[in-house]
């Protein structure tokens, strides 16, 4: 026993642990330094991964084992929200961190909180992104487990006095220190893990999905791992599939992204990064336990602990409130219940983004004319056509020579290109078959509603129109893509 090594990663066990922020804290409930079980005994296990050498073990782990060779293999989710997102970041927890803990929350309320995991890295880098603007989210990751640990407590934080607001300071200080939970089982290697932010309108223009982009950033990372004939096809598909115009990879184009590696050596030498996790595995997978559960049960700290740690998760929550209205579309998303839905067609897509630039609706009002001169000895018979693109509209007959009329053209979704003009055609308009042209003129279409007028050979004719730009987009002429930012909100106040 006295010669005999430690099993790799044998202190990683018994350290506290914050749920609020899944951080580990580096101080220790439970001895992982002390060894003999009595009369100079210890708990000796051979590391098949270590050619069988005999290794030993803290007296507090109960079980340890090696794992199966892991199978690297790239795994992938997609957020549509920050929402699902902190929803989500406790998934390396594998037992559920709430148990022994009364976090009341009202089933009938609307309004829903993310409890574990609400400031962590990755929610916080989330809710910065969706503070400038739309943002979808991509998980990748990859991790490798070679060992498992169990342990079970042998020290207890005795020396908290009985809870009071006296002492309430003191157990401030103990979850500072510890954190809200402590690890029982933890299963050792390493892991990959990044989160992309992805600017959901500005991929969906370049004729992008969510889901194209999330694949075909996991092929790129799965070809680190292993080149394939069937990853080779992939990537030469993502590269079709593309239509970016440049030969940046995804990876590249994509690049708000927060990286973060567990364990030693350098992760872009794949080989020496997996070998080094054999001696140097570090925490990829864990079971917690919350803080107070370490001390008996009648211990006079013990209910104080779970009260403070019940107080401190409470105020740390991030309020689940989907905080921007749909500008288009509506809520009815199965996966993401902020997301905005929208009827699919050819201008905007299910996600309510622009299929592409340039997208508009226009509205012409407000026509009218002075000194019209269509009939010799009568009122001219006025009548204008409006035409944008395909669509054309005409406007009523009116027996006068300063005619104001009454209609409003809605033009729906246009495209505003170079092409495209907005027209009119003005006319006395005798009969249906007997119609004189009294002038016509074009504009190039701009943002905003615009008043203006053309001279006719004989008179004046005025009008007003009305673009308004479709969602994300903006500019003069609704080419240049728009972030939606949040920046009014606090920053950790709700989840966008």
């Amino acid at each position: 026993c006295e010669i005999a090594q430690f099993v790799p990663g044998y202190n990683l066990g018994g350290e506290g642990f914050n749920i609020v922020t899944m951080q580990r804290k580096g101080a220790y409930v439970i001895d992982t330094e002390t060894w003999k079980l009595g009369n100079g005994t210890c708990r000796l296990y051979r590391n098949s991964y270590m050619d069988q050498e005999k290794q030993k073990v803290p007296a507090a782990v109960v079980d340890w084992r090696t794992l199966p060779k892991c199978s690297l293999t790239v795994s992938s989710i997609a957020y549509d929200s920050v929402e699902t997102l902190v929803n989500d970041s406790t998934s390396s927890v594998s037992n559920d961190w709430k148990i022994g803990l009364d976090i009341p929350v009202d089933p009938s309320t609307t309004i829903r909180v993310g409890l574990g995991g609400s400031h962590s890295r990755e929610s916080t880098f989330a809710m910065q992104k969706s503070k400038q603007d739309r943002y979808n989210f991509l998980r990748h990751s990859v991790y490798c487990s070679f060992y498992r640990v169990i342990m079970t407590f042998n020290q207890r934080i005795n020396s908290l006095p009985p809870y009071s607001l006296k002492t309430e300071p003191l157990y401030h200080n103990i979850i500072d220190i510890y954190g809200t939970h402590y690890i029982i089982q933890v299963s050792l290697g390493g892991e990959i893990k990044a989160i992309t932010a992805v600017k959901t309108c500005q991929a969906t223009m370049n004729g992008l999905s969510e889901t194209e982009v999330k694949d075909c950033l996991t092929v790129e990372a799965s070809a680190s791992f292993a080149k394939t004939a069937s990853i080779e096809a992939m990537i030469k598909h993502c590269q079709e599939k593309k239509k970016l115009g440049s030969s940046q990879s995804f990876s590249n184009t994509f690049n708000e992204r927060d990286t973060e590696v567990t364990g030693q050596s350098n992760p872009s030498v794949y080989n020496d990064w997996l070998t080094s996790l054999k001696n140097t595995p570090d925490v990829v997978r864990y079971n917690l336990k919350p803080l107070h559960t370490i001390l008996p049960g009648d211990h006079p700290a013990r209910t104080g602990l779970k009260k403070e740690v019940e107080k401190y998760i409470m105020k740390n929550a991030v309020l689940k409130k989907c905080s921007e209205s749909c500008q288009v579309g509506h809520r009815s998303s199965k996966r993401d219940p902020c997301a905005c839905v929208c009827n699919s067609d050819q201008n905007i897509k299910s996600n309510c983004c622009p299929a592409g630039k340039g997208l508009a609706t226009l509205k012409v009002f407000r026509l009218y004319a002075q000194d019209l001169y269509g009939d010799t000895f009568t009122e001219t018979d006025g009548s204008v056509e409006v035409k944008y693109g395909d669509q054309v509209k005409r406007t009523a007959i009116i027996s006068n020579n300063n005619p104001k009329w009454q209609e409003t053209f809605e033009f729906g979704p246009i495209t505003i290109n170079m092409q495209n003009k907005l027209r009119f055609s003005i006319y006395d308009q005798d009969t249906y078959w007997n119609s004189d042209l009294l002038g016509e003129c074009s504009f190039d279409l701009r943002k905003g509603t615009v008043t203006d007028s053309c001279m006719l050979d004989y008179g004046t004719f005025f009008f007003s129109y009305t673009v308004e730009c479709a969602p994300s987009l903006g500019g003069s002429q609704c080419q240049e893509y728009i972030p939606s930012p949040m920046s009014w909100l606090p920053p950790s106040s709700h989840s966008r």
